[in-house]
């Protein structure tokens, strides 16, 4: 009988040890931990390899909002080492200074997507993101029937006359002094006449609803869209 107890003891041990394996296996393939991606853009758990989830794309999502709205990353700088240091240290970088007409509901949404994985919004899935205020009203079941704000123009396959053409003139391969100019604008508390130096986003009106003041033919050389 004793015999028949010490085997059975060890049957059980033999069949939670490999059960106990796999639970571990599991676990660790809910985190990744490979660097891929734009230092703008990148969770600070991933720059850190602390392991990371499907969490980490609503960091960008709040990223890519605050773009938007401000007209530069809130990381911005002019080396990418500079800008990991500030994603990394987002609780003293992250700043609002240049946003005095910024609503509450979007800078909300804002700050709790640039929050730690523990508590940043989406964390649990999407819904509540979509219950947050900035999108009241909005109405995410019929968002595909919606007519579009603008149906661009596409006679062939290959048409490329929606985009903005490409000067090989204007390429190049340093932009630092053109985020300088950008950051010595928006503290004047204006947007630049062309805010985004990696998009085609343009900006024609300034805080206050007035057309911003046209450029210099010096300036429109110097301030022309980047392209990389």
């Amino acid at each position: 009988m004793e015999v028949s107890c010490q085997l059975d003891d060890q049957c059980r041990c033999d069949v939670i040890k490999p059960l106990e394996r796999r639970r571990q296996r599991e676990q660790k393939r809910c985190l990744a931990h490979s660097l891929v991606g734009t230092p703008n853009y990148i969770a600070p758990e991933v720059l850190l390899r602390l392991g990371y989830t499907k969490a980490c794309d609503w960091w960008s999502v709040g990223v890519i909002l605050y773009e938007m709205v401000i007209g530069q990353p809130p990381f911005y700088a002019n080396t990418p080492a500079e800008t990991q240091y500030k994603v990394i240290n987002w609780k003293e970088t992250l700043s609002f200074r240049h946003c005095t007409n910024l609503s509450s509901s979007t800078r909300d949404l804002i700050v709790q997507l640039l929050q730690g994985p523990e508590t940043r919004l989406g964390r649990n899935g999407a819904t509540e993101v979509k219950d947050h205020q900035f999108f009241a009203g909005l109405n995410f079941e019929g968002l595909r029937r919606q007519p579009a704000p603008f149906k661009p123009t596409i006679r062939y396959l290959t048409d490329t006359s929606n985009f903005d053409p490409v000067d090989p003139d204007k390429l190049r391969t340093n932009d630092s002094e053109g985020c300088k100019k950008v950051d010595s604008k928006l503290e004047n508390g204006k947007h630049p006449e062309h805010a985004f130096f990696e998009f085609t986003f343009r900006r024609f009106f300034d805080d206050g609803g007035h057309p911003c003041s046209l450029p210099s033919q010096q300036d429109q050389e110097t301030n022309s869209p980047v392209y990389v």
